[in-house]
């Protein structure tokens, strides 16, 4: 509860220094000029993304020997993109989604680890095409603001690796955690750190993830760009590949709620090298704040009037006939 006070507090901060900084009227002129088609494509390639998201999930489940039906998996990605509208930064969403998909011992393993490695997936290759972008955009060369943020966003993201995927530093790491959560969860914990070292094996399941992704990245920079011209900013589509990328790498740190005011300020920041206005650059903040409540809201909605049952991962053996006869053993209820 105090750390969720610490964040609102912190989030509350980041808006309110925010919007002394912006000035809201040039806010409501950019939104005055808006281009419909524009932006109505630029919301129908953010859902895009948003599908590609889900499929790159799958394909990753499919590496633990995991078959879950698309449909499924959007219903729970919308149930913890819901979620996440309250929790610190995207990684809370997906907390939630390991609880959604693996209620049961058997199967918290194999959730936990597809989670991650999504996680770790979709982190490097934003990374990667931010540092692309940048070789071939001489004009934030000389800019300190994108360079030393995409720097240390490597190296935080390479010292993570690191420990991730090392037995010996994880263990090291998993030492550090207080007695009482190791004793509960210490084992779950383990199994689920060697679920995860064996993706290293699954270095085609590996580059299908990351090829989604970086298709992932290029429709998500495509889409913002796309809301950029229905806002009249004229900077060409190769600044968005060296900026949207970073700016949504740091909203993933767990310091405001949902990334609020967080994502807004490295936008604001790191588009304005390229000669964006702090108005303009709230305002595709927004449009992007907009797209991810919505998205959420449906996740809500989901959550709130069904009650509908989620299938359990299914195991081959499990669909091949190797059940134990009790059909609907597998279902649990989203609650």
């Amino acid at each position: 509860m105090r750390k969720f006070v610490v964040r609102f507090l912190v989030t509350a901060v980041l808006l309110g220094w925010l919007f002394t900084q912006v000035d809201v009227a040039g806010i409501g002129g950019v939104f005055a000029q808006t281009r419909l088609p524009w932006l109505a494509l630029a919301a129908v390639l953010n859902l895009v993304s948003f599908a590609l998201l889900i499929w790159r999930w799958q394909v990753l489940l499919a590496g633990v020997d995991v078959r879950q039906p698309f449909v499924q998996l959007t219903r729970v990605t919308l149930v913890s993109t819901f979620f996440s509208m309250f929790l610190p930064s995207s990684i809370g969403g997906d907390v939630v989604k390991m609880m959604l998909l693996a209620p049961d011992t058997d199967q918290r393993e194999a959730a936990i680890s597809s989670v991650v490695i999504d996680r770790v997936v979709g982190m490097a290759v934003t990374i990667l095409v931010g540092i692309l972008a940048v070789l071939f955009l001489p004009v934030v060369w000389g800019d300190r603001a994108i360079i030393g943020t995409l720097a240390a966003a490597t190296l935080i993201f390479g010292l993570g690796i690191v420990a991730l995927f090392s037995r010996t530093l994880f263990r090291w790491v998993t030492h550090l955690a207080p007695g009482f959560l190791w004793r509960r969860f210490g084992e779950q914990i383990l199994k689920a750190h060697q679920s995860l070292l064996g993706f290293r094996r699954q270095r085609g399941i590996l580059f299908a993830a990351g090829a989604i992704s970086v298709l992932r990245q290029v429709v998500i920079c495509v889409s913002v760009f796309c809301a950029g011209q229905a806002f009249g900013i004229s900077v060409g589509p190769l600044a968005y590949f060296a900026t949207i990328p970073i700016a949504l790498a740091i909203t993933v740190l767990p310091v405001a709620i949902n990334g609020l005011g967080l994502q807004d300020q490295a936008m604001i920041l790191l588009l304005a090298t390229v000669g964006v206005a702090a108005a303009q650059a709230l305002s595709l903040s927004i449009f992007l704040h907009v797209m991810r409540t919505l998205v959420g809201l449906t996740g809500g909605v989901w959550f709130a009037i069904g009650r509908r049952r989620i299938p359990m991962v299914q195991r081959p053996a499990d669909a091949v006939g190797g059940g134990t006869g009790c059909e609907n053993d597998h279902l649990q209820p989203v609650r």
